[in-house]
């Protein structure tokens, strides 16, 4: 089969990225557009669109339009996704040599581009549930223990990076997080991938958009949280901590220098769908009735995890002894497609069209998979063994270029890592080049492979002790 010919294939229920639910919730606009002739849209940078970078143009208008309506200093749209404008946002916050503080469940875009840049990513651990398997949403306590932490004291943080939302849905009060690091001159960059939508919703009781707040640079996926193509995002600016002109040379490394038209006509559609009054009440009526769900699923027996994104059903697949993988390949056969499993979950996105058969579908296969799998009691979790603050033994940057050789998992004890493990979806490293491995992380890397069986093979690349 081909790949055209695939995409024409039509599963029962998908719930999956993008969030436009393959076409159903695209703004009207992009539907007409894409209704004129076959690759009409399909045009270079004239000066009447301009580029992203551009001081005039259609392109610019946009921009300088919505960050106008969102008091923001500046906004710049994105065709490589959020990654790209992640590390555009990272360049342009800290320099080679120096320290950027990341979260355990950062995203592998911000470990690549300290790879390549030669910035030093620390890592801060979250507090870790041993019942769902999830981190906890950062708070102000936690992230005061690690600003303070003793290995920080010699060290100069460049900027720090906050996800709001995770994955899965759980949110912070990221205002009170921005505080604290801008009382200590720290810039903030904040991943709102998963929480774009969050922007226009504040009535229905969901979190804040840190676009709201003081951040210094926000990332949104447009087609992971709002109703945009994939690879399009947004990346949004304010603030005194970070100079204009260092963001925008970052994007100006990183965009590609042929952006396409019909996504960057989609950045703007997908926000501008959501002003629009009518429709916006319409999306509000989906985030209603996707919290309307959840509450069917849950007296229906069916065990959920409960986060702040309501258009995100967990199901809480090890609280019965089933693991998220397992789950997903069952429900596959009966052309239910989810978005994430993990070992003790399996999250299905909703998307922005109404889900009227999902609960149904969704219990009675439950049931199904209940009598299929016959579950011994509930699985158990591996907490992830870090420490609290945690640099790198060796610059990321030297072990990911450094000569190197694979050695079997039990021989790499003691060793540098030279390479990133992760599994994708989410995208969340394992181990990256730099550091040091030891008997818990070997341990955990196993157990979690027992679940997800493309996860590692038996070998790591690590330097060469002559490095």
């Amino acid at each position: 089969m081909s790949i055209s010919s695939f995409l024409k294939e039509k599963f029962y229920q998908e719930h999956f990225f993008p969030s436009h639910n393959r076409g159903k919730a695209l703004p009207k606009v992009l539907i007409d557009l894409l209704s004129e002739s076959p690759g009409s849209w399909d045009i270079p940078e004239l000066p009447e669109l301009g580029s992203v970078l551009s001081d005039s143009g259609l392109i610019s208008d946009a921009q300088s339009f919505l960050s106008r309506k969102f008091s923001s200093e500046k906004c710049w749209f994105g065709v490589n996704g959020a990654s790209g404008m992640i590390q555009s946002a990272i360049l342009s916050m800290v320099k080679q040599g120096e320290f950027i503080l990341v979260p355990r469940n950062v995203h592998i875009s911000v470990i690549k581009i300290c790879l390549v840049s030669g910035v030093v990513p620390v890592f801060y651990d979250l507090e870790f549930s041993e019942v769902n398997g999830h981190y906890l949403p950062l708070n102000k306590s936690w992230l005061k223990k690690i600003l303070d932490h003793h290995s920080l004291c010699n060290i100069k943080i460049s900027g720090i990076v906050f996800i709001h939302p995770y994955y899965q849905g759980f949110s912070s009060e990221i205002n009170s997080l921005v505080e604290i690091c801008h009382q200590r001159r720290i810039p903030v960059l904040v991943d709102e991938a998963h929480g774009s939508y969050f922007l226009f919703c504040e009535d229905l009781g969901l979190p804040k958009s840190a676009v709201k707040s003081n951040a210094d640079l926000v990332v949104q996926s447009l087609h992971k949280s709002l109703n945009g193509l994939t690879q399009t995002a947004i990346l949004w600016f304010k603030g005194d901590l970070i100079e204009q002109e260092n963001v925008v040379k970052g994007i100006n490394l990183l965009e590609t220098t042929s952006p396409n038209s019909l996504l960057l006509a989609s950045c703007e559609e997908s926000i501008m769908d959501w002003l629009d009054e009518t429709n916006l009440k319409r999306y509000k009526e989906v985030i209603t009735s996707a919290k309307k769900i959840s509450e069917e699923l849950i007296s229906n027996g069916i065990p959920l995890i409960e986060t702040h994104d309501p258009l995100k059903i967990i199901l809480n697949t090890g609280s019965v002894g089933i693991d998220g993988f397992t789950a997903d390949k069952f429900f596959c056969k009966y052309g239910l497609i989810a978005e994430l499993p993990e070992r003790l979950s399996l999250t299905f996105c909703l998307g922005f069209t109404k889900q009227k058969q999902f609960a149904n579908i969704l219990t009675d296969l439950w049931i199904k998979l209940i009598k299929y799998a016959e579950p011994n009691g509930r699985l158990k979790t591996y907490k992830p063994p870090f420490e609290l603050v945690q640099i790198p033994s060796v610059s990321p940057s030297f072990a990911w270029r450094g000569k190197t050789e694979k050695l079997p998992l039990q021989e790499c004890v003691g060793r540098i890592c030279s390479e990133i493990i992760y599994p994708y979806p989410p995208g969340i490293p394992l181990i990256v080049p730099g550091e040091e491995i030891n008997h818990e992380r070997i341990d955990w890397i196993r157990e979690e492979s027992l679940y997800c069986k493309d996860l590692v093979n038996s070998y790591l690349s690590v330097l060469t002790k002559d490095q």
